[in-house]
């Protein structure tokens, strides 16, 4: 095995994540590809992104994963082999990977995960961890004590609940819901309420610039869109409080599954949980005062993590670097089907 050649990977539904146990690469990147006549492969990453939804008829630009699993796995072996010969220090060769995925997928969008990195890649060992489990072990929760933890990870298209004891998921709920979500709820508001068709960019641009919950500053972002009556380009300013109310109803379903999963988790570990609070950690909880917003709805301590779009890969790292310690936590292709990759 060549030098650095160990990788964690967070995949994401917007964002990918790489980097190496040492931290010397580390590569952000949109999850997108561009394609031209549906086998020409022109960019991926920003490159890519930034052709999204301005493409020509022979051009789409698409994120290979899909509510948190990988839709499509032959887009997805190419944007993951590009980015990981960025990382690689050296040639590439045989590498060891470490994905992080979604806490409830089945055994065929697991074996999802081994498929990408049986061409180009040609990994030597595939390891999968469960996304719970990696941010627990990247925020430092005492994961393996018989202790009761709660993890919410709100992402761009998935949240994902996790009730952790003993070293283990007991319970966990993934809702195909997140920021993809509120963009298009944004989406909405604006063309009903201002007469304005904006695209999923410009609504990301105004959730991460104006979104608020509870109270914040009332302050405005002009976008420009196609006016929904004339056809026309229109310019129009979006005022904070429309963008914030735009949010509600779907922080109200993920507050409304978070007491769902609170109601059948087993007294003692709740107890914990009542004591220790519950950890909010994803791109979306950035939102100011999102975890006020949770708390009040659920009667609980929420606690938003320090960075929170890398407590994932963080957790990784620590996986990748203490295999022995945290072997228990991971699993590969054979401990799925009896069979090695």
């Amino acid at each position: 095995m060549l030098f650095h050649n160990t990788y964690g990977v967070d995949m994401g539904n917007d964002t990918i994540k790489i980097s190496d146990r040492d931290e010397r690469k580390f590569l952000m990147e949109r999850n997108v590809i561009a394609i031209r006549d549906q086998t020409h492969v022109i960019a991926v990453g920003q490159k890519a992104f930034e052709m999204y939804e301005k493409t020509p008829v022979n051009v789409e630009a698409t994120c290979p994963m899909a509510g948190g699993v990988i839709a499509d796995t032959q887009n997805m072996e190419i944007v993951l082999w590009k980015f990981l010969k960025k990382c690689a220090a050296f040639r590439m060769r045989h590498p060891q990977i470490y994905f992080a995925v979604p806490n409830n997928i089945s055994e065929v969008e697991k074996r999802a995960y081994f498929s990408t990195l049986k061409g180009r890649i040609k990994a030597k060992k595939v390891f999968l961890v469960e996304k719970g489990i990696a941010d627990a072990v990247g925020m430092e929760l005492p994961i393996e004590e018989q202790r009761g933890s709660m993890v919410i990870n709100i992402g761009a298209q998935t949240t994902e609940i996790s009730v952790i004891c003993g070293g283990k998921i007991i319970l966990s709920k993934t809702l195909k819901i997140g920021g993809k979500s509120m963009d298009e709820s944004i989406a909405t508001m604006v063309r009903r309420n201002f007469n304005l068709s904006i695209g999923m960019k410009t609504a990301e641009v105004l959730k991460n610039n104006l979104a608020y919950l509870l109270e914040g500053e009332e302050k405005e972002m002009r976008v420009w869109g196609v006016n929904t009556l004339s056809g026309l380009p229109r310019e129009a300013a979006i005022p904070a409080s429309a963008v914030s109310f735009a949010l509600l109803e779907i922080l109200e379903e993920i507050t409304a599954n978070i007491k769902s999963v609170v109601e059948r988790t087993p007294p003692q570990i709740l107890q914990d949980i009542k004591r220790s609070g519950i950890y909010l950690t994803g791109g979306v909880s950035m939102i100011p005062n999102i975890a006020d917003f949770i708390r009040l709805e659920i009667e609980t301590r929420v606690y938003p993590v320090q960075y929170p779009i890398f407590s994932t890969i963080r957790g990784l790292l620590k996986i990748m670097n203490e295999p022995k310690k945290y072997r228990k936590y991971t699993y590969s292709l054979k401990d799925l089907t009896g069979k090695m990759m």
